[in-house]
């Protein structure tokens, strides 16, 4: 089928009429003088049906969301090419239904002839992509929700099957290894319980977490009141990845110093500081003013569960930590937040 054109056998013509992309142009007057085979497969009609016709035939509200300047008559610009103009427009078939697409505006100079071209890319497809892939997301983010909630109420189950099999234990050894076993998995149950109530999937309040924790080891040991806990945390946040390895070594740490720290009942103080600094490594300190540790005694070949589960965590997150037992016991531990680490 000829394209409607000043001069058909124009070899360039020939060339546009073949383009994928649907190619318009229209005279000084607004009346299309070419329409290509794409613009005959995206609008529905022939290059003879439009022939002549004005070009608000094909848009929703004509050309208004174009620069006035691109439309105005053409006659009165002395410039033989202009900068090319995109916008995102509503196209209209000949059926009367209506699509999205990118237009693509400009003015040439084309067989001896000043006239306005368009460009056109039906994004239909594009559009349907787009809006598939978001629900995708959507979908996505309610699951994982869902399985955060799931997880969160499963490890609360086995909590308290731990604690009913804990009841029945004789052996007070082997009671209390229970008792640990269901501290740690409390510790991990805080977090999905966080990551629940969080709108983000993978961030999550750091120092809330570290508060939480904090408050659940005070209850599970019965130390409120003798032991004095303080915490200064700034806001900051940290990857679940990280959140999750860090706050069990939290755990580990504050129920060794409940344990061990006040022979006695003893009263005393527990400190937890966390920070981020200028260069955006996140700092936690966990001190007690305790007895401190035994002379010549190496928390890095220490073999009890609690510090090698301690060791094994912090080579998990890339850790540098540091332990002093000279006056009282603190852990200085330094490690990226996960959420820069991913973004590189």
């Amino acid at each position: 089928m000829a394209p409607v054109i000043l001069d058909p056998r124009n070899p360039f013509a020939r060339i546009l009429d073949l383009a994928a992309d649907a190619i318009i142009a229209v005279n000084v007057r607004k009346s299309i003088i070419f329409f290509n085979r794409g613009a005959e497969a995206a609008f529905g009609y022939s290059a003879e049906e439009v022939r002549a016709k004005p070009l608000k035939l094909l848009f929703r509200g004509g050309l208004a969301g174009f620069h006035p300047e691109r439309i105005a008559p053409l006659e009165t610009s002395a410039e033989k090419a202009a900068t090319v103009e995109r916008r995102e427009i509503v196209g209209r078939r000949k059926d009367g239904s209506e699509f999205p697409a990118r237009v693509a505006l400009s003015r040439i100079e084309f067989d001896g002839e000043t006239v306005l071209s368009l460009m056109l890319q039906d994004v239909t497809s594009h559009a349907f992509t787009e809006e598939r892939l978001r629900a995708a997301v959507r979908e996505k983010d309610v699951l994982l929700d869902e399985v955060h909630h799931r997880v969160k109420n499963n490890l609360q189950v086995i909590v308290s099957l731990l604690g009913l099999q804990a009841r029945s234990i004789k052996d007070p050894a082997t009671r209390v290894k229970f008792d640990e076993s269901r501290y740690r998995i409390q510790a991990m149950a805080i977090l999905h319980e966080i990551l629940d109530e969080s709108s983000s999937l993978a961030e999550i309040d750091f120092a809330n977490y570290i508060q939480r924790l904090a408050a659940h080891v005070v209850r599970s040991y019965g130390a409120i009141g003798s032991i004095q806990m303080q915490i200064r945390a700034d806001p900051l946040s940290c990857h679940r990845d990280i959140a999750l390895p860090c706050g069990l070594i939290v755990n580990e740490v504050l129920s060794n110093a409940f344990k061990y720290a006040f022979p006695g009942g003893k009263s005393g103080e527990i400190r937890i500081d966390l920070r981020r600094d200028v260069s955006g490594m996140v700092h936690l300190l966990l001190a007690d003013n305790g007895i401190g540790l035994p002379p010549g005694w190496d928390w890095k070949t220490s073999p009890t569960l609690g510090l090698r589960l301690v060791r094994t965590l912090a080579r998990q997150i890339e850790a540098d930590m540091q332990v002093n037992g000279s006056n009282g016991t603190a852990f200085s531990i330094a490690f990226l937040d996960g959420l820069r680490r991913n973004a590189k």
